[in-house]
């Protein structure tokens, strides 16, 4: 397989992905996608990749390193759980919210229109979290 070939196909397999995990933080956010599912490629690799080695390396010597799969909450899930809790835990959320420093959840947009306008992540984060925790 060519380099041009193998470059194409994960591409293609990194947008199929990107599209099923936008619908999935919709499904999450209480939106039902109207889209259809799109399925991931799996692409045959005929060699690893040196990272790849250096991980069976390690592994072989027990000391693999903690590998953190990190991705930003996005602001309409956290909008949506506290949409979702109000009706119960008004009191709670203005407690968290408090805690946290903001008057509401609009103070972390830059644009209040505009949801991807995040404007601290790391409090976003900090606040879903103590809301899951009401949740559950």
């Amino acid at each position: 397989m060519s380099i041009e070939a193998l470059i194409q196909a994960h591409t293609e397999a990194l947008l199929a992905n990107t599209e099923a995990l936008k619908l999935l933080t919709l499904s999450l956010a209480g939106r039902t996608p109207t889209a259809e599912k799109p399925k991931a490629v799996k692409v045959k690799q005929e060699e690893p990749e040196p990272e790849v080695k250096e991980l069976k390396e390690l592994e072989s010597k027990k000391e693999l390193p903690i590998l953190v799969n990190h991705t930003a909450v996005p602001y309409e899930t956290v909008r949506a759980l506290v949409l979702k809790l109000a009706p119960t835990q008004r009191d709670a959320i203005k407690a968290l919210n408090a805690k946290h420093g903001i008057a509401n959840l609009k103070v972390l947009l830059d644009k209040e229109d505009d949801f991807s306008t995040v404007n601290d992540q790391a409090k976003l984060e900090a606040v879903y979290a103590d809301l899951q925790a009401l949740e559950g």
